[in-house]
Order: structure tokens, then sequence, then C-alpha cells
């Protein structure tokens, strides 16, 4: 591989496990591979089943670069010469023998590989069992060693922080910085990617108004007074801003559809949808399929993707859709007939990310327990509005994946209900449900409405997890960066919430 962007259009050459593919300037690296067809980039933990790329799971978008392994591939731009290949496969991604535990009937890996009557009682057997195990279960294999420095990072004091790019965001910077107030804005979005959302295009941002545009806030610490981002670019340091006030305005997510077949390649949301056609010119596919709250958004949204060279085969509401078909990608779509397609793009029953206000809400020391949230933080937008229960299918199918990152499914779900289990934290833990990169979001909202759905009289409330900061990637160097930004927060050791945080 040469290396280098030809000059005609832009393209950049990298690879793809060994096989040599171009693609544009501007391309993310899961934008580049899907522009080359690549549906497939990883597999669920225990069985080893095809994991899509963009798609609801964050494992889907996981994979090694350049040596590095677990990196999102939705966050990294595209550059020449970048050597990506799949992970945890054995020997080789070409020939992964893991792959066979797909074969495995799925009740026989519930709970995943750590049954304790399977182990060897001998130290050096269980030793080898445990790390055939953890290969099994999906662990990467680590970089190799090579030469680092900390990548510095910023403190930045200002008097209001905004969370979130899009509509609600934009109005409360402005109105603060038209009372001269300092702003920073930090979105996950690029500096221009606004063609996805008109509405946000339509409110642009005073000047004065400092954007950290691609970079995450994975941190709140003492109620607000210490808010923490990384940028997706890993070679920038992070940053530490000391605000006066915080607004949080982080909108909502679809929910993945809870269906059989919804953790194929092929099925993505349609935030990934639209960042694809829109921000790179990529089709989501050739044929697609799309559902939304109701007809008519299914039918706006088709219209949205037209453009990219999308042909919709189906546009239609959430609650149609019976069964996604196919075995290692999406080839067709189940409401009422069988429709052929290689894409499944849903919106609706969107739901607000938790684990912000959870971290400015939360006290204790050892246990984190959510409280009110002080007065220093805001939400704004549709974050801060009411929430309806999810509107699951009136009969669950035990294929269907609550947690694709840790392959539970309804049925693992089902098993442990009969057995008189319903404590959400006790499910977390026999399952691992929400215990990937996702962090517990959206898995712990569709675990919580299944059981409901289950065993609606043993559940009595539904108490949320320990949002613990960072909620989102960053790298060893930029943590080191951040080293001496923050003055430690002594606090009588006396209480709950004594000591240090």
């Amino acid at each position: 591989m040469d290396g280098t962007a030809s000059a005609a259009g832009g393209e950049i050459a990298f690879s793809f496990n060994g096989r040599r593919l171009t693609g544009r300037a501007g391309d993310t690296l899961a934008a580049a591979l899907w522009r080359n067809g690549i549906r497939r980039v990883a597999t669920t933990r225990k069985r080893h089943l095809p994991l899509g790329l963009l798609g609801a799971s964050v494992s889907g978008n996981l994979a090694r670069v350049d040596g590095i392994p677990n990196v999102r591939l939705d966050q990294v731009p595209l550059r020449a010469g970048a050597q990506v290949c799949a992970q945890n496969c054995w020997p080789a991604p070409g020939g992964d023998v893991t792959r066979a535990l797909s074969l495995l009937p799925a009740p026989w890996l519930y709970g995943g590989f750590e049954h304790g009557a399977l182990m060897p009682r001998s130290p050096r057997a269980f030793r080898l069992a445990e790390k055939v195990m953890s290969h099994l279960a999906g662990m990467a294999d680590p970089p190799a060693p090579r030469p680092g420095q900390a990548v510095p990072g910023r403190r930045i004091e200002v008097d209001l922080l905004v969370v979130g790019g899009g509509v609600e965001g934009r109005r409360a910077a402005n109105a603060a910085a038209a009372g001269g107030a300092r702003v920073a804005l930090v979105t996950r979005s690029a500096a221009g990617g606004t063609a996805r959302d008109p509405a946000r295009a339509a409110v642009p941002l005073a000047p004065q108004v400092q954007v950290f545009a691609e970079t995450e806030v994975f941190g709140l610490y003492r109620g607000g007074e210490i808010v923490a981002a990384a940028p997706h670019d890993t070679t920038r340091g992070g940053l530490v801003f000391v605000p006066g006030r915080v607004v949080l305005a982080t909108g909502r997510r679809a929910m993945p559809l809870l269906v059989p077949g919804n953790h194929l390649p092929g099925v993505i949301d349609a935030r990934a949808a639209l960042r694809l056609a829109l921000d790179h010119g990529v089709a989501p596919g050739r044929r697609i399929a799309v559902f939304a709250e109701d007809a008519c958004a299914a039918a706006e949204l088709a219209r949205r993707l037209a453009p990219s060279g999308a042909s919709c085969v189906h546009a239609g509401p959430r609650a149609g859709l019976r069964r996604i078909l196919g075995r290692s990608r999406v080839t067709g779509v189940e409401v009422g007939a069988r429709l052929r397609c290689d894409c499944v793009i849903f919106a609706g029953d969107a739901r607000p990310d938790p684990g912000l206000p959870f971290q400015a809400s939360a006290a204790g020391c050892v246990h984190l327990r959510p409280g009110e949230i002080p007065a220093r933080v805001a939400l704004a937008g549709s974050c801060a509005g009411p929430v309806a229960p999810l509107a699951l299918p009136a009969v669950l199918d035990d294929a269907a994946y609550v947690c694709a990152c840790m392959d539970v499914t309804v049925g693992e779900l089902r098993h442990h209900v009969a057995r008189g289990i319903t404590d959400l934290e006790v499910l977390k833990r026999l399952t691992s449900c929400g215990m990937g990169p996702c962090q517990g979001f959206p898995c712990w909202e569709t675990m919580a409405a299944v059981v409901v759905q289950l065993a609606p009289q043993a559940v009595q409330r539904v108490p949320r997890p320990s949002h613990r900061a960072p909620r989102r990637a960053l790298t060893v160097a930029q943590a080191a960066g951040m080293e001496g930004l923050v003055a430690p927060d002594v606090r009588p050791a006396s209480g709950p919430e004594g000591g240090y945080e």
C-alpha cells in the first residue's frame, strides 16, 4: 500500500484485514468501510454472531487500528495508510474458528463463560482456562509496547458551558453570549455537520461562543463545578472546564428495535444513516426499509435519504416490524409480507442518555446514589421532557437482542425471571447486560422494560445503575495530560460522602 491520497477526487488508501481499499477525504473509518460495502466488523461477545457497523451497539464499531484495539471507527477520521483489522478473531479474521460458537444453542451460554462448575481446580489449568475463556468472551489483545507521552490538556474557565449542539443548546449559548457571558459549547458532531438537522442550521451560533466540535463530555464532578471532555481526535488533549453554570442539552436517542435480527449488520439508527448520506455522500443501502413512530415520520426520513441513491422498499411504523431477516447481514424484513432489503433504518421511541444528569446529582463514596440535580446544572430541550414507557411488542420473541454487545437476549431474561430473579442489578450481574462499552445505555432501559412486561407484579421499582465517569472513551495519553488541571477535593472523612472525590 502506498499510503498516499490520490490528487484526483481526494481518494485515500487504507486497508481492512489486509485488503487494500480506498476512501475519500473527510470520511470516518466507518464511512470509508461502508463506502466499500463492508458492513460486518465485529461480533457479539458470547456467541460471536455478526455485529453491525454503525449499529445501535457500540461494539459493532470497535476494531483494531494501527495496532490499537477498541477504536471507535465512527469517530476516527480516515487517514492515509490506516490499517484496520477486526479483533477478537482466532487465528485470523479470514479464518476465525470462534465463529463456531454461533452454532451452539443460545441457552448453553446464558450467563457467559463464567460457570464455576466448568472451571478446573488446578491453579495452572485454571489460569490456562481463564485465558481461553477471556479470549472467547471477546477480550481484545493489548497493543504492542510503544513509546508514548502525555497529550497536554487545557483548563478553561467560562461562565456557561453548554453540552450539546442542537437547537436548544445553541439558543442557550446565544442567549448567554448576548448578555456578555463567556460561553463554551461542546458537541460530538462535526463543526459543519448541520445538514442532518435543518432546524439546527437555522440557529447559527453567535461568534463569541467557543465551539469544541467532535468532542465528548465524559464526566461531571463536584455537582458540575468541574466538567471534563475529550476530543475524538486522540492527538488532541483533554479539556477541563470550570463553569459557573452548565446546561445539558444532549437530546434523545432512538431506542433499538426489539425484534429478532436486530443485531445484524445493516441495522442502523436514523442519526447514523443521515450522517452517512448527508455528511459523507454514502447511501446507507441500495434497498432500505425505514421504521419510525408512524408512517409519516418514516416517509419523511426516507425522503431525506433518497438523494444518496437509497431506494426505499418500505416506510412504516415501528410496531409493524415483525422480524429482520438474514444470517451474516440484513437480507430482508417481515412486515406481514416478506420484503427484500439490505438496510434497516430506525427512529423513534427516543430516550435521553441519563449518564451526565446522574453524575451531576449522584452522592456517595463507594455506592453512588442519584439525588437532586444542583442549581448550577440545568437540563434543556428534549432531554428535560417527560419520558413515556417503552413501546415493546405485545409478544416478546426470545431471539431479540436486549444487549447485543454482551449477547443478552429476551430469552435469557425470560430464563432468569422464570426462576424468580427480577432485581435488575442482579440480572445485570448474571447476564452482563449493559456492562459493555455502551455503559448501560440504551440496554438498561430495554432490560427494565422487558422485565416489567415479563413480571409486572414482581417489579416494584426500576433503579438506575451508577453512571460513573468516564462515560465515554479517552486515551491514557489524554488522561495523563489532564494531571494537575484540577485541584483535589478534600472533604471530611465522616459520613457516607466523606473522603476524596
